[in-house]
Order: C-alpha cells, then structure tokens, then sequence
C-alpha cells in the first residue's frame, strides 16, 4: 500500500458503495461464507509459509490460529486489504470478531481515535478510513449484503482467541488468479476458497490457475479449496482432469484439497 494511492482508492471504493463496477476493486466479504472448520482442519499449517486469498480476512487469521510461520495474502479486489486492517482493530480494540459497519459511523470514529499504526500499511488503511468518515460514507454498502451468502465457520468463536494472531504484518498481492502470475515466493499452502467456481465450464482459465498454483507451490505444497456452488461430481470431471498432471486430488464437493507432485 502507498500513500499516493489512498485517495484514488478512496474514491473508487466510494464508486463501489453505488454498486458501479471497477476493474480490480468491488464489494468486500463481511464474513467468511464457506467452512473453514471442514477445510483446514486436516492440513498441517505449523510453522509453514501460506498464502491466502484475502477475502474477509479469516483465511488469514486462520493461518496465523494454526500456527503458520508466515502469511501473506492476495486478492483480486484491492479493497480487501483495507478491511482487514479495520478487522485486526476491530480484534484488538473492541474485542468484537467483526465491524459494526451497518450500525452507522459512530462507532468507526471511536475505533479510529484508538488505533496507533505501526507500519505503513496500517497508516494508509488508516488514512483511508478516516476519508470515508469525513466523506460521511455508509460502510455497509461496500460489502456484499450478509443475508445473501451461505453462512460460513472458523475455528475461532471470541476475538480473545485471535489477539496473538494480530501483527499489522502483512505482504498482500492485488493480483488475479487467472492471470498469469511471476512466483516473487514459493508456499507450502496456499488457501484460495472457491475461486475454482468461476472458472468451472472455462478450461482456459482451470489452466491459469493452475500453472500459477504449481509456480507459487513448493513440491508437495498444498491447495485448500472451497465450493459453494456445485453440488455434483460430475461438475468436478474437468478441473479434477486439468489438475491430475501436476496435483494429487484429496477430499469432497464442498471441500478438498490438491497436493502438488514432486518434480
């Protein structure tokens, strides 16, 4: 995050409350909407390097719960970045697990006087917030509405249960997963929700997402992934085909992992 680019994300994210669509930003997740419970609980994050897809912020924090040695995060949508930031206060000094985001401003203004940044990333989330409550922005409106998504777990219920998991540390990467991507680093897991469902009936994109998962994996590095939208095997058959060159398949339809083959 840079200084110079607070106000222009500002200002789009302020399109965003207005539902217009803008390259490389858009409407942020509240809460987790899958089972992080189901997904995580039988891979090894200790002392592993992860990376997760920002999203709400929980794939992070549940990488850091179990113990990761480091995480970093990406995402398609750069305004996930500055939520979390307005998740780790939210953690730290309210002890509450989410925002009050759709309770109106007040409640922003008394979290921001509390929060001393520590880096720069903070600074600029920092900075960033308090434009929207000069701009007197309704919050809730840049998140996707809470009664329209699948209600999601973590291994996590209490925000005292996440206050070792609260380092402003953070490397994000704004990128797209079906791009292709250059590996700056290489992970032992990375967690990417059900990014798959948007690319099941298009091979084209399976295939950059999974060239980019082998770069970015170390050898038998692992892939957590989530579907909320198919229910049936059969909807599986291509993207399970497309991976089996590279990938070992482990799990169910809502979630399974692929593991990467020595090479």
């Amino acid at each position: 995050m840079e200084k110079k680019d607070i106000l222009k994300d500002y200002l789009v994210s302020r399109l965003v409350t207005q539902n217009k669509v803008v390259d490389g930003y858009g409407k942020v997740y509240y809460k987790v909407n899958e089972d992080l419970i189901d997904t995580c609980l039988d891979v090894d994050f200790y002392q592993k390097d992860v990376l997760a897809v920002l999203s709400s912020g929980d794939h992070v924090l549940t990488s850091r719960f179990l113990e990761a040695k480091n995480v970093d995060a990406f995402d398609s949508n750069k305004l996930t970045i500055y939520y979390f930031y307005l998740r780790l206060w939210t953690i730290k000094y309210r002890n509450q697990l989410y925002p009050n985001v759709f309770e109106g401003n007040t409640w922003l203004a008394r979290l921001l006087r509390k929060v001393n940044p520590q880096n720069n990333n903070e600074l600029c989330a920092l900075l960033f917030f308090k434009k929207h409550l000069e701009g007197n922005t309704h919050l809730d409106n840049l998140f996707y509405q809470i009664d329209a998504q699948p209600q999601g777990k973590t291994l996590f219920t209490t925000a005292d249960e996440l206050q070792d998991c609260l380092s402003p540390e953070l490397d994000f990467y704004h990128v797209d997963l079906f791009s292709p991507l250059k590996a700056k680093k290489t992970y032992d897991v990375i967690l990417i929700s059900n990014i798959l469902d948007w690319a099941k009936n298009d091979p084209s994109r399976l295939e950059s997402v999974k060239d980019n998962l082998t770069r970015l994996l170390n050898d038998e590095g692992t892939v957590i992934c989530s579907s909320l939208v198919r229910n049936e095997e059969r909807s599986f058959a291509q993207e399970r085909e497309i991976f089996a060159g590279d990938f070992e398949f482990d799990g169910g339809l809502q979630g399974y992992t692929y593991t990467r083959k020595k090479h």
